[in-house]
């Protein structure tokens, strides 16, 4: 008989996980916090691996066509002088929402709860957990519980309280736009635009035919937001970024600023392991990283996989070891990107360099 599985948080790690371990024959429980499947968040580039990963899952074609291809990283400064060109292979921007549906539409409705936020574990006596409280006042048993819930997750908060983040040096101001023009213009191409000195740069990707998303990245000790009204987010776009070459400018003008977030970057320091006896983390929950990388999602779809995969091969007798298996599998890949994040963190605050690389993990 396969495990009762509850998963709590119904972001990407969590549905791809459902997705996958329904593909192998099982089913389980996703509580969500919101009305609606969380939906924070604007978009974001799919790179090769998660690509691959959504191949895996049976929907790389449906994702894809709901994004928008992204052939070419185009890094120029603040002249629109040319400093670096690559290629990007399969890859696409997509709106969060896009995505979200696609996923959902894999996962039986029976399996889905929403307005379920999460409280605390009530434990066993050899340390499991035995049942998941929610503010609700529900609570809900299960044989292995999955932390999808992001990377503010109140699961780890639980199973490691001494888990900790890293300093913020970077924030983004983050918004989305309808113009088919400007996603005509992007020609396919993920374009920044960055200040030689350092410390300051204007990301833009095409999401789908209508829309771009884009942000303001910003050295938080240097330039900083005094109001996150949405008048205090427009006028810091302008102070900082208007004179600069077009399209910035139009983006700011076609941009309704109550939409925009502020984004505190950060990575969580890492963890020893992704789980704790019958508690696992996925994702941003077990791993956040640094923007640079771009491989929130694609790493979170991975995680996913590699342990419905395990769970799979360990229908029989499953125990801690599958679990530490995960840790040490995920835990070196994923180390890998932090490096990657870090040294790409350091090059954007650092004046610009020929040697410097496109902003992205592999």
């Amino acid at each position: 008989m396969r495990p009762r599985i509850a998963i709590i948080g119904g972001g990407i790690a969590g549905l791809a996980f459902a997705i996958y371990y329904k593909k192998l024959g099982g089913r389980v429980d996703i509580y969500e916090r919101s009305p609606l499947s969380g939906r924070e968040g604007l978009g974001f580039i799919m790179l090769e691996n998660g690509v691959k990963a959504m191949a895996q899952l049976g929907l790389d074609k449906q994702a894809a066509e709901v994004g928008y291809p992204v052939e070419l990283c185009h890094i120029v400064d603040d002249n629109n002088n040319l400093l670096i060109e690559e290629t990007l292979e399969g890859s696409y921007g997509v709106t969060r929402k896009a995505f979200l549906d696609v996923l959902l539409n894999e996962i039986p409705s029976e399996w889905l709860h929403f307005d379920h936020q999460f409280s605390h574990f009530e434990w066993h006596q050899d340390g499991c957990a035995k049942l998941a409280c929610f503010t609700n006042g529900e609570k809900v048993e299960a044989d292995y519980f999955l932390g999808c819930d992001g990377g503010r997750s109140a699961v780890r908060a639980q199973i490691f309280p001494e888990a900790k983040r890293s300093d913020i040096k970077v924030k983004e101001l983050v918004s989305i736009v309808k113009s088919p023009e400007l996603v005509q213009q992007l020609e396919n191409k993920f374009v920044k635009y960055k200040h030689l000195d350092g410390g300051l740069a204007v990301g833009m990707v095409p999401a789908d035919e209508q829309s771009v998303v884009w942000f303001v990245q910003y050295d938080c000790e240097r330039f900083d937001i005094l109001d996150d009204s949405e008048t205090g987010k427009q006028h810091f776009a302008e102070r900082l970024v208007s004179q600069w070459p077009d399209p910035i400018n139009a983006l700011i003008k076609l941009t309704d600023f109550s939409q925009s977030h502020i984004w505190n970057t950060c990575y969580l320091i890492p963890l020893e392991r992704f789980h704790k006896h019958n508690v696992v983390l996925l994702g941003d929950a077990a791993h956040a990283l640094l923007p640079f990388t771009s491989q929130g999602v694609n790493s979170a779809i991975e995680d996913a996989i590699e342990l419905a995969k395990i769970f799979e091969s360990s229908v029989e007798g499953f125990d801690v070891t599958a679990l530490e298996h995960f840790s040490v599998m995920r835990k070196s890949v994923v180390a890998n990107y932090l490096t990657q994040g870090l040294a790409l963190q350091q090059e954007f605050l650092a004046p610009h360099h020929h040697e410097q690389k496109i902003p992205f993990a592999f």
